[in-house]
């Protein structure tokens, strides 16, 4: 049988993604240079996205905070219905497509354009004219759902806070020699979440984000619900809903926080349902679960490791479900107008 066109864009996009993250960082050194210089004058970093781009922002919030820098992540549309106190701070938007319509309001509403910088694929946009930005290499993302964008961003991100004095040499080395499209994922993994009424995702610190953006992935391809809650927040009451129905994503990192990603898992199985456990380094096995076994990394390097593998399971498992049209929106576009009066 031949793959579907929309299986066929999405695997192409993630296929380069490391190659192209690897550029971008490159290229986008010479204007990372003063926008560094600017955080760290300010000490205060304020960061604006909306979708996948939000999550990607999110990705790098832990890494600008251990930088020194009191940093935060907002969604752009709200951001605007609560702005924050007018005081010295770097604000930097964020959007592949650098067109959206809340890019657009916001740009409009906010004459002064003063410290503001902004992370794009497309040079030649909205927000590409209207204040400098780092730019993305390979063109814009052709596939619906986003995923190349991602990782993009991220590299971008990463030029910026090398000169922060954060360390990214393990993740560039990481770019430079793993597969881009990730881990396979097993079957098993991708029927569970074929036929689930529910996908829920859970981890802690930086790989979560990882797992947010996956779940609107998973979201806008497969047209199933999913719920990306950190583990706390999974803690404090939704476990309810979980039952045998549902997909359950964990990542289990080294560290203080391993023993917990465990007990949830184990939690799970009791439940009825099959978790899948993406583990982060080597880890006694949870009998029952569905293992992922990933590099032990840390910090950006365990989100890049994270993000490609989890991004496959969820498209791999989108396209066995929706079959023939898969990729194509049928309520949605690319560049979306959430501004519009």
């Amino acid at each position: 049988m031949a793959e579907l066109p929309g299986l066929t864009t999405l695997r192409a996009e993630m296929a380069r993604q490391f190659s192209d993250g690897l550029q971008s960082h490159a290229l986008a050194h010479p204007q990372a240079v003063p926008i560094a210089a600017r955080i760290r004058q300010t000490g205060k970093l304020l960061m604006l996205g909306m979708g996948a781009s939000h999550w990607a922002n999110r990705m790098a919030l832990a890494s600008y905070r251990e930088a020194g820098i009191d940093a935060a992540a907002e969604v752009l549309s709200e951001a605007m219905r609560a702005p924050q106190p007018d005081r010295p701070r770097v604000t930097l938007l964020t959007s592949q497509s650098g067109n959206s319509g809340e890019i657009a309001a916001y740009l409009e509403r906010i004459r002064d354009h003063a410290d503001h910088v902004g992370l794009t694929l497309n040079a030649d946009s909205t927000l590409g004219r209207a204040v400098p930005c780092l730019i993305g290499q390979g063109g814009r993302e052709q596939a619906f759902a986003a995923t190349r964008s991602i990782l993009l961003t991220l590299c971008l991100h990463a030029a910026i806070l090398q000169e922060l004095g954060i360390n990214i040499r393990p993740l560039l080395d990481l770019l430079e020699t793993a597969d881009p499209l990730g881990v396979a994922p097993p079957p098993e993994a991708i029927e569970r979440l074929r036929t689930c009424s529910l996908l829920v995702l859970s981890g802690r610190a930086q790989p979560h984000s990882a797992l947010e953006a996956a779940g609107l992935t998973f979201t806008e391809l497969a047209r199933t619900p999913s719920l990306a809650l950190e583990l706390g927040q999974l803690l404090h009451g939704p476990m309810e809903m979980l039952g045998p129905d549902m997909a359950l994503v964990l990542v289990r990192p080294t560290g203080g926080d391993t023993a917990a990603v465990t007990r949830v898992a184990e939690a799970a199985l009791s439940y009825g349902l099959t978790p899948i456990l993406f583990d982060l380094g080597a880890h006694s096995p949870v009998n029952g679960a569905i293992t992922i076994a990933l590099p032990d990394h840390a910090g950006l390097c365990a989100v890049a490791t994270l993000l490609p593998a989890v991004q496959r399971l969820a498209i791999e498992a989108a396209a066995a479900r929706i079959g023939e049209g898969f990729g194509s929106p049928l309520r949605s576009t690319k560049v979306t107008n959430g501004e519009a009066p």
